[in-house]
């Protein structure tokens, strides 16, 4: 398979990109899969999980597109600008980006998203039509309880108090934490007439496993599956192996490809 890097433009940012393509083509126009990063991330993911991603789903027939939001990874922008409105709006970019690309069906686009990804995902699925379908590893659900469970209370009152909290050498806002609570990803998806798939580490020590019953109960059509000791970034070849075959299958069977799984 092949791949490239490249920048998409998104407002005033570009967005560093990667588009994989299968080594062979046998449909004029293919489907395609797009990876949403989450808190703090980017599009080659812990343990590299992105770019495996990508080069097994290039190899089931998928164009895959995996990107950098702003003031992540190599793409334009400081973190302390990042906010959840800033992300809808990048992802809708890169959404229409995807669309034009040659030899995407625009009507067979999916997108993966992880952790805060799978938020920004639940957020932005309901507003693009052309979407049948969406898949979230590990989706925060509440993104204010959520994220600040990670980084702490101690971390929402010193960007209070000084603008920016430092963590981990990435630079988080005031208005972030206080944008964080405009979201509700479950109303969001509550809305969108597609089908979700939600994957989640049942020793997920970092977002609530609960999470993935709480989309199920808000999604219109939903399925949900826990992987066995699995964490939150599903951190060994096993779980890696299970999370994109599962992922695999349940897309197999809404978008068709040229590759049987």
């Amino acid at each position: 398979m092949a791949s490239k890097h490249i920048t998409i433009p998104a407002g005033e940012y570009h967005l560093s990109a990667a588009i994989h393509t299968p080594e062979q083509l046998f449909e004029k126009e293919a489907p395609a899969l797009i990876f949403i990063h989450g808190f703090v991330g980017n599009k080659i993911g812990e343990h590299r999980m992105f770019v495996k991603a990508a080069r097994y789903f290039s190899s089931l027939g998928y164009i895959c597109v995996r990107f950098d939001f702003s003031g992540c990874g190599e793409s334009d922008g400081h973190y302390k600008d990042v906010s959840v409105t800033k992300k809808v709006d990048e992802l809708k970019s890169v959404i229409s980006y995807t669309m034009e690309l040659e030899g995407v069906d625009p009507n067979r686009i999916s997108l993966v998203g992880h952790s805060l990804g799978g938020a920004v995902t639940a957020l932005t699925s309901p507003t693009i039509p052309q979407l049948n379908q969406v898949v979230l590893w590990a989706p925060v659900a509440r993104p204010y309880d959520d994220i600040v469970s990670i980084t702490t209370e101690d971390a929402v009152m010193s960007a209070k108090k000084n603008g920016v909290y430092d963590y981990q050498g990435f630079e988080i806002s005031k208005s972030f934490f206080e944008d964080l609570k405009r979201h509700d990803p479950l109303t969001s998806i509550s809305t969108f007439n597609g089908s979700v798939l939600i994957i989640h580490g049942d020793e997920d020590q970092e977002v609530p496993k609960s999470n993935a019953d709480d989309y199920v109960t808000a999604a219109i059509d939903a399925n949900r599956i826990f992987i066995d000791k699995g964490d939150h970034t599903f951190s060994s070849h096993a779980f890696e192996n299970r999370l994109f075959n599962e992922t695999a299958v349940w897309l197999s069977k809404r978008v068709k490809t040229t590759v049987n799984i």
